[in-house]
Protein backbone atom coordinates (compact mmCIF):
# COMPACT_ATOMS: atom_id res chain seq x y z
CA UNK A 1 0.00 0.00 0.00
CA UNK A 2 3.14 2.34 1.24
CA UNK A 3 4.62 1.74 -2.69
CA UNK A 4 1.10 2.32 -4.64
CA UNK A 5 0.66 5.97 -2.66
CA UNK A 6 4.77 6.43 -3.38
CA UNK A 7 4.28 5.65 -7.22
CA UNK A 8 1.26 8.31 -7.56
CA UNK A 9 3.20 10.73 -5.15
CA UNK A 10 4.78 13.62 -8.28
CA UNK A 11 8.27 14.12 -8.30
CA UNK A 12 8.29 18.22 -7.73
CA UNK A 13 11.34 19.80 -9.42
CA UNK A 14 11.39 24.09 -9.13
CA UNK A 15 13.91 25.50 -12.42
CA UNK A 16 14.70 29.01 -10.61
CA UNK A 17 15.16 30.99 -13.76
CA UNK A 18 17.03 28.19 -15.42
CA UNK A 19 17.12 30.58 -19.20
CA UNK A 20 17.01 27.79 -21.34
CA UNK A 21 14.47 24.19 -21.38
CA UNK A 22 17.73 21.92 -21.40
CA UNK A 23 16.77 20.81 -18.06
CA UNK A 24 13.24 19.98 -18.72
CA UNK A 25 14.03 17.85 -22.22
CA UNK A 26 16.85 16.12 -20.12
CA UNK A 27 14.85 15.20 -17.42
CA UNK A 28 12.39 13.71 -19.42
CA UNK A 29 14.27 11.85 -22.16
CA UNK A 30 16.37 10.39 -18.98
CA UNK A 31 13.21 9.48 -16.90
CA UNK A 32 13.03 5.68 -18.94
CA UNK A 33 16.62 5.00 -17.37
CA UNK A 34 15.14 5.39 -13.60
CA UNK A 35 14.22 2.63 -11.07
CA UNK A 36 10.80 1.13 -11.77
CA UNK A 37 9.82 2.93 -7.99
CA UNK A 38 10.84 6.69 -9.69
CA UNK A 39 9.69 6.15 -13.19
CA UNK A 40 6.61 5.28 -12.82
CA UNK A 41 5.92 8.30 -10.66
CA UNK A 42 4.66 11.91 -12.28
CA UNK A 43 7.00 14.30 -12.56
CA UNK A 44 5.92 18.24 -12.43
CA UNK A 45 8.48 20.54 -13.65
CA UNK A 46 8.15 24.46 -12.17
CA UNK A 47 9.67 26.92 -14.22
CA UNK A 48 10.50 30.23 -12.70
CA UNK A 49 11.39 33.33 -15.25
CA UNK A 50 11.24 36.91 -13.83
CA UNK A 51 10.76 37.99 -17.22
CA UNK A 52 7.48 36.92 -18.95
CA UNK A 53 9.10 37.16 -22.63
CA UNK A 54 11.45 34.44 -20.97
CA UNK A 55 8.65 32.13 -20.58
CA UNK A 56 7.31 32.38 -23.61
CA UNK A 57 10.25 31.46 -25.19
CA UNK A 58 10.60 28.77 -23.10
CA UNK A 59 7.26 27.40 -24.21
CA UNK A 60 8.11 28.12 -27.32
CA UNK A 61 11.32 25.96 -27.40
CA UNK A 62 9.00 23.32 -25.97
CA UNK A 63 6.36 23.72 -28.90
CA UNK A 64 9.57 23.21 -31.47
CA UNK A 65 11.00 20.34 -29.59
CA UNK A 66 7.54 18.42 -29.57
CA UNK A 67 6.72 19.18 -33.47
CA UNK A 68 7.23 15.81 -34.88
CA UNK A 69 5.93 16.95 -38.23
CA UNK A 70 9.44 18.53 -38.71
CA UNK A 71 12.25 15.77 -39.28
CA UNK A 72 14.53 15.51 -36.21
CA UNK A 73 17.82 16.46 -37.99
CA UNK A 74 15.79 20.00 -38.88
CA UNK A 75 14.02 20.43 -35.84
CA UNK A 76 17.00 20.26 -34.12
CA UNK A 77 18.33 23.05 -36.29
CA UNK A 78 15.43 25.09 -35.92
CA UNK A 79 15.24 24.75 -32.10
CA UNK A 80 19.15 26.13 -32.12
CA UNK A 81 18.66 28.58 -34.40
CA UNK A 82 15.47 30.15 -32.51
CA UNK A 83 17.65 29.57 -29.52
CA UNK A 84 20.60 31.49 -30.31
CA UNK A 85 20.66 33.31 -32.99
CA UNK A 86 19.55 37.42 -33.01
CA UNK A 87 18.60 37.20 -36.78
CA UNK A 88 16.90 33.49 -38.42
CA UNK A 89 16.02 32.53 -41.50
CA UNK A 90 13.01 33.32 -43.37
CA UNK A 91 11.17 30.25 -43.18
CA UNK A 92 12.10 30.13 -39.71
CA UNK A 93 10.69 33.69 -39.07
CA UNK A 94 7.36 32.61 -40.81
CA UNK A 95 7.78 29.36 -38.17
CA UNK A 96 7.91 31.28 -35.14
CA UNK A 97 4.27 32.89 -36.28
CA UNK A 98 2.85 29.83 -36.93
CA UNK A 99 3.88 28.37 -33.62
CA UNK A 100 2.87 31.44 -31.88
CA UNK A 101 -0.60 31.32 -33.04
CA UNK A 102 -0.57 27.60 -31.24
CA UNK A 103 0.25 28.97 -28.06
CA UNK A 104 -1.79 31.54 -28.45
CA UNK A 105 -4.90 28.93 -29.12
CA UNK A 106 -3.01 26.94 -25.86
CA UNK A 107 -3.71 30.02 -23.68
CA UNK A 108 -7.31 30.74 -24.70
CA UNK A 109 -8.70 27.28 -25.62
CA UNK A 110 -6.33 25.17 -23.75
CA UNK A 111 -5.73 23.21 -27.01
CA UNK A 112 -2.09 22.00 -28.88
CA UNK A 113 0.56 19.78 -28.28
CA UNK A 114 1.18 21.37 -25.16
CA UNK A 115 -2.48 21.23 -24.07
CA UNK A 116 -2.32 18.89 -20.87
CA UNK A 117 1.66 19.42 -20.08
CA UNK A 118 1.88 22.70 -19.34
CA UNK A 119 -0.39 23.77 -16.77
CA UNK A 120 -1.13 27.33 -16.48
CA UNK A 121 -3.58 27.52 -13.31
CA UNK A 122 -0.74 29.03 -11.01
CA UNK A 123 -0.55 32.20 -13.41
CA UNK A 124 -2.68 35.04 -12.86
CA UNK A 125 -5.10 35.63 -15.45
CA UNK A 126 -3.05 38.99 -16.15
CA UNK A 127 0.06 37.16 -16.90
CA UNK A 128 -1.71 34.76 -18.92
CA UNK A 129 -3.11 38.00 -21.24
CA UNK A 130 0.77 39.13 -21.66
CA UNK A 131 1.86 35.73 -22.68
CA UNK A 132 -0.37 36.73 -25.14
CA UNK A 133 0.72 39.95 -25.91
CA UNK A 134 4.70 38.29 -26.20
CA UNK A 135 3.26 35.93 -28.29
CA UNK A 136 1.71 38.43 -30.87
CA UNK A 137 5.02 39.96 -30.94
CA UNK A 138 6.24 37.89 -32.96
CA UNK A 139 4.40 38.08 -35.76
CA UNK A 140 6.35 38.80 -38.74
CA UNK A 141 4.69 42.52 -39.46
CA UNK A 142 5.66 43.77 -35.86
CA UNK A 143 9.13 45.85 -36.22
CA UNK A 144 12.24 45.32 -34.56
CA UNK A 145 15.30 45.98 -35.52
CA UNK A 146 17.72 43.69 -34.29
CA UNK A 147 20.98 44.82 -35.09
CA UNK A 148 20.32 48.34 -34.45
CA UNK A 149 19.59 47.05 -30.89
CA UNK A 150 22.43 44.80 -30.72
CA UNK A 151 25.01 47.90 -31.73
CA UNK A 152 23.38 50.05 -29.53
CA UNK A 153 24.32 47.33 -26.61
CA UNK A 154 27.40 46.62 -27.84
CA UNK A 155 28.97 50.36 -27.88
CA UNK A 156 27.37 50.79 -24.59
CA UNK A 157 29.40 47.84 -23.37
CA UNK A 158 32.53 48.42 -25.57
CA UNK A 159 32.73 52.44 -25.21
CA UNK A 160 35.50 54.29 -26.25
CA UNK A 161 37.08 50.81 -27.10
CA UNK A 162 34.39 49.74 -30.09
CA UNK A 163 36.57 50.25 -32.71
CA UNK A 164 39.06 47.74 -31.37
CA UNK A 165 36.70 44.77 -29.86
CA UNK A 166 37.92 42.31 -31.78
CA UNK A 167 40.97 42.50 -29.69
CA UNK A 168 38.88 42.68 -26.79
CA UNK A 169 36.94 39.49 -27.60
CA UNK A 170 39.90 37.76 -28.56
CA UNK A 171 41.42 38.34 -24.98
CA UNK A 172 37.98 36.91 -23.53
CA UNK A 173 38.18 33.74 -25.57
CA UNK A 174 42.06 32.78 -25.05
CA UNK A 175 42.36 34.58 -20.83
CA UNK A 176 38.66 33.14 -19.91
CA UNK A 177 36.97 31.29 -21.80
CA UNK A 178 39.36 28.62 -23.45
CA UNK A 179 41.02 28.00 -20.21
CA UNK A 180 37.88 26.05 -18.83
CA UNK A 181 37.36 22.45 -19.46
CA UNK A 182 35.84 21.42 -23.28
CA UNK A 183 35.23 24.81 -23.56
CA UNK A 184 37.79 24.91 -26.15
CA UNK A 185 35.14 22.78 -28.78
CA UNK A 186 34.13 26.59 -29.11
CA UNK A 187 36.36 27.93 -31.62
CA UNK A 188 37.47 31.64 -31.79
CA UNK A 189 36.06 32.23 -34.99
CA UNK A 190 32.56 31.11 -33.79
CA UNK A 191 32.82 32.55 -30.65
CA UNK A 192 34.03 36.11 -32.26
CA UNK A 193 31.12 36.06 -35.01
CA UNK A 194 28.91 35.72 -32.02
CA UNK A 195 29.85 38.42 -30.16
CA UNK A 196 30.08 40.77 -33.46
CA UNK A 197 26.74 39.96 -35.38
CA UNK A 198 24.68 37.38 -32.67
CA UNK A 199 24.19 34.87 -34.70
CA UNK A 200 25.38 32.10 -32.83
CA UNK A 201 24.37 28.33 -34.51
CA UNK A 202 25.12 28.31 -38.77
CA UNK A 203 24.02 25.44 -40.89
CA UNK A 204 25.37 24.85 -44.26
CA UNK A 205 24.52 27.88 -46.57
CA UNK A 206 21.61 29.27 -45.11
CA UNK A 207 21.44 33.28 -44.91
CA UNK A 208 20.21 34.56 -41.61
CA UNK A 209 19.16 38.03 -42.36
CA UNK A 210 15.60 38.28 -39.99
CA UNK A 211 15.47 39.52 -36.59
CA UNK A 212 14.53 37.15 -34.15
CA UNK A 213 11.96 38.56 -32.48
CA UNK A 214 11.44 36.05 -29.86
CA UNK A 215 14.17 37.85 -28.05
CA UNK A 216 12.79 41.44 -27.65
CA UNK A 217 12.15 41.55 -24.10
CA UNK A 218 11.03 44.33 -21.76
CA UNK A 219 13.27 45.89 -18.91
CA UNK A 220 12.96 48.70 -16.10
CA UNK A 221 14.79 51.89 -17.38
CA UNK A 222 14.65 55.59 -16.30
CA UNK A 223 13.59 58.53 -18.60
CA UNK A 224 14.33 62.18 -18.49
CA UNK A 225 11.22 63.76 -16.07
CA UNK A 226 9.46 61.16 -16.58
CA UNK A 227 10.97 58.26 -13.77
CA UNK A 228 10.49 55.18 -14.45
CA UNK A 229 9.21 52.95 -17.36
CA UNK A 230 9.41 49.72 -19.17
CA UNK A 231 12.12 49.92 -21.97
CA UNK A 232 11.64 47.16 -25.25
CA UNK A 233 14.70 46.06 -27.12
CA UNK A 234 17.64 42.95 -26.97
CA UNK A 235 18.36 42.47 -23.37
CA UNK A 236 20.09 39.41 -24.26
CA UNK A 237 23.28 38.24 -23.34
CA UNK A 238 26.51 39.87 -25.35
CA UNK A 239 29.20 38.27 -23.22
CA UNK A 240 29.22 34.56 -22.37
CA UNK A 241 27.03 32.92 -25.65
CA UNK A 242 24.59 30.54 -26.16
CA UNK A 243 27.15 27.67 -26.83
CA UNK A 244 27.20 27.14 -22.57
CA UNK A 245 23.91 25.90 -22.63
CA UNK A 246 24.03 23.06 -24.91
CA UNK A 247 27.44 23.15 -26.51
CA UNK A 248 30.43 22.58 -24.19
CA UNK A 249 29.65 19.00 -22.73
CA UNK A 250 27.89 16.11 -23.49
CA UNK A 251 27.08 12.26 -22.75
CA UNK A 252 29.39 9.86 -23.73
CA UNK A 253 27.93 6.58 -24.73
CA UNK A 254 30.70 5.18 -26.51
CA UNK A 255 34.01 5.82 -28.31
CA UNK A 256 32.51 8.59 -30.82
CA UNK A 257 30.89 10.90 -28.67
CA UNK A 258 34.60 11.24 -26.57
CA UNK A 259 35.81 11.93 -30.36
CA UNK A 260 34.10 15.36 -30.32
CA UNK A 261 36.15 16.31 -28.45
CA UNK A 262 39.27 15.40 -29.91
CA UNK A 263 42.12 17.95 -29.80
CA UNK A 264 44.95 17.44 -32.46
CA UNK A 265 48.22 18.82 -32.23
CA UNK A 266 47.87 18.81 -28.06
CA UNK A 267 50.56 20.45 -26.45
CA UNK A 268 52.21 22.02 -28.96
CA UNK A 269 50.98 25.39 -28.37
CA UNK A 270 48.73 25.14 -31.57
CA UNK A 271 46.22 22.82 -30.51
CA UNK A 272 42.89 22.41 -32.53
CA UNK A 273 39.88 20.74 -31.95
CA UNK A 274 38.64 18.29 -34.72
CA UNK A 275 35.07 19.53 -33.70
CA UNK A 276 33.36 22.58 -33.08
CA UNK A 277 30.41 23.55 -30.34
CA UNK A 278 28.14 23.82 -33.00
CA UNK A 279 28.40 19.68 -33.56
CA UNK A 280 27.98 19.20 -29.74
CA UNK A 281 24.99 21.09 -29.69
CA UNK A 282 23.64 18.90 -31.97
CA UNK A 283 24.44 15.79 -30.56
CA UNK A 284 23.34 16.85 -27.80
CA UNK A 285 19.48 18.31 -29.02
CA UNK A 286 19.77 14.87 -30.84
CA UNK A 287 20.12 12.71 -27.46
CA UNK A 288 17.36 14.43 -26.30
CA UNK A 289 15.25 14.42 -28.63
CA UNK A 290 15.79 10.76 -30.03
CA UNK A 291 15.61 9.22 -26.83
CA UNK A 292 11.95 10.94 -26.00
CA UNK A 293 10.91 9.45 -29.51
CA UNK A 294 12.40 5.97 -29.17
CA UNK A 295 13.04 5.43 -24.93
CA UNK A 296 16.58 4.65 -26.16
CA UNK A 297 20.00 6.74 -25.54
CA UNK A 298 21.36 8.15 -28.87
CA UNK A 299 24.63 6.47 -30.28
CA UNK A 300 26.61 7.63 -32.62
CA UNK A 301 27.73 4.66 -35.08
CA UNK A 302 30.18 6.40 -36.90
CA UNK A 303 33.04 8.18 -36.23
CA UNK A 304 32.69 11.83 -36.64
CA UNK A 305 29.40 11.74 -37.78
CA UNK A 306 26.87 13.13 -35.52
CA UNK A 307 23.62 12.24 -37.82
CA UNK A 308 25.24 8.39 -37.80
CA UNK A 309 22.67 7.25 -35.07
CA UNK A 310 19.71 8.20 -36.67
CA UNK A 311 17.63 5.38 -38.08
CA UNK A 312 19.72 2.74 -36.73
CA UNK A 313 18.74 2.18 -33.40
CA UNK A 314 18.85 -1.73 -33.42
CA UNK A 315 22.22 -1.46 -34.94
CA UNK A 316 24.32 -3.05 -32.05
CA UNK A 317 26.88 0.50 -31.03
CA UNK A 318 30.77 -0.56 -30.29
CA UNK A 319 31.70 -0.86 -26.51
CA UNK A 320 32.38 1.98 -24.91
CA UNK A 321 35.59 0.80 -23.63
CA UNK A 322 36.75 0.45 -27.68
CA UNK A 323 39.77 2.59 -27.85
CA UNK A 324 39.28 5.71 -30.74
CA UNK A 325 42.17 3.84 -32.48
CA UNK A 326 41.52 0.29 -32.12
CA UNK A 327 40.89 -0.68 -35.97
CA UNK A 328 38.56 -3.37 -36.70
CA UNK A 329 38.10 -4.94 -40.60
CA UNK A 330 34.35 -3.32 -41.60
CA UNK A 331 33.00 -5.35 -44.83
CA UNK A 332 32.58 -3.46 -47.55
CA UNK A 333 29.70 -5.42 -48.89
CA UNK A 334 27.14 -8.08 -46.99
CA UNK A 335 26.51 -11.15 -48.43
CA UNK A 336 22.88 -12.05 -48.59
CA UNK A 337 21.49 -15.46 -48.13
CA UNK A 338 19.90 -17.11 -50.38
CA UNK A 339 16.18 -16.89 -48.83
CA UNK A 340 17.02 -13.26 -47.94
CA UNK A 341 15.26 -10.23 -50.05
CA UNK A 342 15.96 -7.00 -50.28
CA UNK A 343 13.53 -4.70 -48.87
CA UNK A 344 10.85 -3.66 -51.71
CA UNK A 345 10.21 0.03 -52.01
CA UNK A 346 6.01 -0.51 -50.99
CA UNK A 347 8.14 -2.34 -47.70
CA UNK A 348 10.22 0.71 -47.44
CA UNK A 349 7.48 2.70 -47.58
CA UNK A 350 5.35 0.74 -45.40
CA UNK A 351 8.21 0.78 -42.83
CA UNK A 352 8.49 4.55 -42.65
CA UNK A 353 4.72 4.74 -42.02
CA UNK A 354 5.04 2.59 -39.15
CA UNK A 355 7.83 4.62 -37.84
CA UNK A 356 6.14 8.13 -38.31
CA UNK A 357 3.35 6.35 -36.28
CA UNK A 358 4.75 4.67 -33.81
CA UNK A 359 7.06 8.51 -32.63
CA UNK A 360 3.95 10.42 -31.67
CA UNK A 361 2.67 7.56 -29.41
CA UNK A 362 6.50 7.40 -28.26
CA UNK A 363 6.43 11.24 -27.01
CA UNK A 364 3.11 10.87 -25.37
CA UNK A 365 4.54 7.70 -23.75
CA UNK A 366 7.46 10.04 -22.37
CA UNK A 367 5.40 12.99 -21.33
CA UNK A 368 3.09 10.63 -19.37
CA UNK A 369 2.42 12.36 -16.07
CA UNK A 370 4.61 15.45 -16.76
CA UNK A 371 3.39 18.60 -15.95
CA UNK A 372 5.17 21.82 -16.47
CA UNK A 373 3.70 24.94 -14.24
CA UNK A 374 5.01 27.70 -15.72
CA UNK A 375 5.42 30.36 -12.33
CA UNK A 376 6.51 34.36 -12.86
CA UNK A 377 6.55 36.97 -10.35
CA UNK A 378 8.14 37.58 -7.11
CA UNK A 379 10.37 34.56 -6.10
CA UNK A 380 9.94 34.93 -2.63
CA UNK A 381 6.60 35.37 -2.21
CA UNK A 382 6.04 31.44 -2.83
CA UNK A 383 8.26 30.72 0.23
CA UNK A 384 4.88 32.00 2.47
CA UNK A 385 2.23 30.33 -0.39
CA UNK A 386 0.90 27.38 1.72
CA UNK A 387 0.57 25.27 -2.21
CA UNK A 388 4.34 25.05 -1.86
CA UNK A 389 5.22 24.57 1.79
CA UNK A 390 7.54 21.38 1.72
CA UNK A 391 7.03 20.73 -1.85
CA UNK A 392 10.14 20.06 -4.06
CA UNK A 393 12.36 17.68 -4.08
CA UNK A 394 14.79 19.07 -6.70
CA UNK A 395 15.79 22.61 -7.35
CA UNK A 396 17.60 24.58 -9.50
CA UNK A 397 19.12 27.81 -9.41
CA UNK A 398 20.72 29.45 -11.55
CA UNK A 399 23.69 32.39 -10.82
CA UNK A 400 21.24 35.09 -12.30
CA UNK A 401 18.95 33.88 -8.97
CA UNK A 402 21.22 33.63 -6.55
CA UNK A 403 20.56 36.86 -4.66
CA UNK A 404 17.43 34.78 -3.32
CA UNK A 405 19.90 32.76 -1.22
CA UNK A 406 21.60 36.13 0.86
CA UNK A 407 20.86 36.12 4.22
CA UNK A 408 18.71 39.11 5.19
CA UNK A 409 20.56 41.86 6.39
CA UNK A 410 19.61 43.85 9.77
CA UNK A 411 17.20 45.84 8.75
CA UNK A 412 15.34 42.76 7.40
CA UNK A 413 15.63 40.98 10.37
CA UNK A 414 13.36 43.10 12.37
CA UNK A 415 10.77 42.31 9.53
CA UNK A 416 11.46 38.23 9.24
CA UNK A 417 9.93 36.60 5.46
CA UNK A 418 9.48 33.29 4.60
CA UNK A 419 12.91 31.42 4.57
CA UNK A 420 13.79 29.76 0.97
CA UNK A 421 14.01 26.17 2.58
CA UNK A 422 10.07 26.41 3.20
CA UNK A 423 9.67 25.13 0.07
CA UNK A 424 11.61 22.65 -0.07
CA UNK A 425 10.86 18.64 0.81
CA UNK A 426 13.00 17.09 3.80
CA UNK A 427 16.21 15.39 1.73
CA UNK A 428 15.63 17.58 -0.81
CA UNK A 429 18.88 18.53 -3.43
CA UNK A 430 19.51 21.93 -4.24
CA UNK A 431 21.88 22.39 -7.20
CA UNK A 432 23.66 26.18 -8.11
CA UNK A 433 24.96 27.38 -10.79
CA UNK A 434 28.62 28.45 -10.05
CA UNK A 435 30.69 31.62 -11.54
CA UNK A 436 32.51 28.96 -14.20
CA UNK A 437 31.16 30.50 -16.91
CA UNK A 438 30.65 34.04 -15.36
CA UNK A 439 33.02 35.23 -17.81
CA UNK A 440 32.94 39.09 -16.94
CA UNK A 441 33.67 38.26 -13.35
CA UNK A 442 37.86 37.57 -12.62
CA UNK A 443 39.27 34.37 -11.64
CA UNK A 444 39.67 35.90 -8.04
CA UNK A 445 35.83 37.67 -7.93
CA UNK A 446 34.66 33.89 -9.06
CA UNK A 447 36.39 32.18 -6.23
CA UNK A 448 35.03 35.12 -4.08
CA UNK A 449 31.30 33.90 -5.51
CA UNK A 450 31.36 30.66 -4.76
CA UNK A 451 33.09 30.69 -1.37
CA UNK A 452 30.44 33.70 -0.52
CA UNK A 453 27.86 30.94 -1.97
CA UNK A 454 28.62 28.23 0.30
CA UNK A 455 28.29 30.63 3.52
CA UNK A 456 24.76 31.51 1.89
CA UNK A 457 23.90 28.12 1.51
CA UNK A 458 24.80 27.25 4.78
CA UNK A 459 22.91 29.86 6.58
CA UNK A 460 20.08 27.93 5.24
CA UNK A 461 21.43 24.51 6.38
CA UNK A 462 22.17 22.88 3.40
CA UNK A 463 25.01 20.76 3.38
CA UNK A 464 27.11 20.92 -0.18
CA UNK A 465 27.45 17.40 -1.46
CA UNK A 466 31.03 18.43 -2.86
CA UNK A 467 34.22 19.05 -1.88
CA UNK A 468 37.17 21.25 -3.33
CA UNK A 469 40.05 18.33 -2.97
CA UNK A 470 38.98 19.14 0.71
CA UNK A 471 39.38 22.70 0.74
CA UNK A 472 36.86 24.61 2.06
CA UNK A 473 37.74 27.57 0.11
CA UNK A 474 37.87 26.54 -4.09
CA UNK A 475 41.53 27.58 -6.17
CA UNK A 476 41.41 29.11 -9.35
CA UNK A 477 41.99 26.34 -10.60
CA UNK A 478 39.01 24.67 -9.51
CA UNK A 479 36.59 27.32 -11.49
CA UNK A 480 38.14 25.73 -14.22
CA UNK A 481 36.68 22.52 -14.18
CA UNK A 482 33.12 21.97 -15.77
CA UNK A 483 32.09 19.40 -12.48
CA UNK A 484 32.05 22.64 -10.58
CA UNK A 485 29.85 24.52 -13.03
CA UNK A 486 27.47 23.26 -10.25
CA UNK A 487 27.28 23.02 -7.10
CA UNK A 488 24.71 20.57 -5.00
CA UNK A 489 23.17 20.86 -1.63
CA UNK A 490 21.42 18.73 0.48
CA UNK A 491 18.72 19.58 2.56
CA UNK A 492 18.20 17.43 6.13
Amino acid sequence: MEEEKLSTTPINVLLAGPGDVRHVLATIAHRHRWNSAMKNRPVHIYIYEKAIETLSRHLLLLQVALDTDLPLRQRCNTFLEIFGNARVQERTSAYVEEQANVLIDLIHNERGSLAGIVDLSHLKMRTQDDLVDTFRSWFQKVKFDVDALRDHRLRHYYEVRYDYRDNLIDWDYTMNLKKIENASVIHARQYREWRNSGVAFEFGDQTYTVPNRTMAAYTEAKKKHHGSVLCRGLWTDIIISPYISFGVQCEKPNKFAEQLFEIHNKGTGVEQNRHNTVEVAVYNMLSYLYEIETHKMYKMNKAHDIFSGIGDSETESPDINDHPNDKKPVPRFEELAEDSHEPTAPDEEQRKQDQAQECPRMVKESFKGVKIIPLTGNMEELYSKKRYANLFEHVFISAQQCHILQPPNDAEQQQPKAPFTNILKGGATIDVESSVFLLPLKEEQRVVYVTKLVEWMRYHSLTPMFAFDGKDRPSKEDMLKIMNAVLRFSFA
